[in-house]
């Protein structure tokens, strides 16, 4: 029951973000009693809270087994990056958890961080088996990305920009991987 509630907690969320869907919407849905659905969760937080947490230990270990069968370094970055999680995540819901729920924010940070250290691992590996230039400061490419990726957890920059987070992570992947001057 918990992950029916939990299921139908994540199509509100999707369709009205974290702070417009309620308690008595998932009961009615579902039409069990709020006392149930107390039963499972103490409250709409705990829900927001493992709603957050089922998506970033599904994506984690999602990336890890993607990532062991990327073989070229572009396979291996796509892993890294479009990799799959339980519920779908709007980028909009990422500027709510940012404003309004710390504590899950604060996870999506680590989800960001263990990605990035991830992309470091792969670039390393790749620049030790000469597929990268040596010259190549992996630190910066790191900043860069970092940087890009909080820019494209933004809804305000991709939708003044008429882009979706996986166009514009496909634009980022360009620039970094082939350059800006044609050759």
């Amino acid at each position: 029951m918990k992950d029916i509630i939990l299921k139908t907690a994540a199509e509100k969320i999707q369709r009205y973000g974290l702070r417009k869907f309620t308690m008595d919407e998932i009961a009615e849905e579902l039409k069990i009693s709020k006392k149930t659905l107390y039963k499972y969760f103490s409250g709409k937080d705990a829900i927001i809270h493992e709603y957050f947490m089922e998506i970033i230990e599904s994506d984690m270990n999602n990336t890890l087994e993607a990532l062991e069968k990327g073989e070229a370094l572009v396979d291996k970055i796509n892993a890294i990056i479009y990799s799959y999680h339980k519920y779908r995540l709007p980028v909009s819901v990422y500027d709510e958890a940012y404003k309004f729920y710390h504590k899950e924010w604060e996870e999506v940070q680590k989800l960001k961080d263990f990605k990035l250290k991830l992309i470091n691992d792969v670039l390393k590996a790749a620049m030790d088996e000469g597929h990268i230039k040596k010259d190549i400061n992996l630190n910066i490419i790191g900043l860069m990305l970092e940087n890009t990726i909080n820019t494209l957890l933004s809804y305000e920059f991709l939708s003044k920009n008429d882009l979706t987070m996986k166009e514009a992570i496909n634009e980022v992947l360009k620039v970094i991987l082939h350059g800006i001057i044609n050759n």
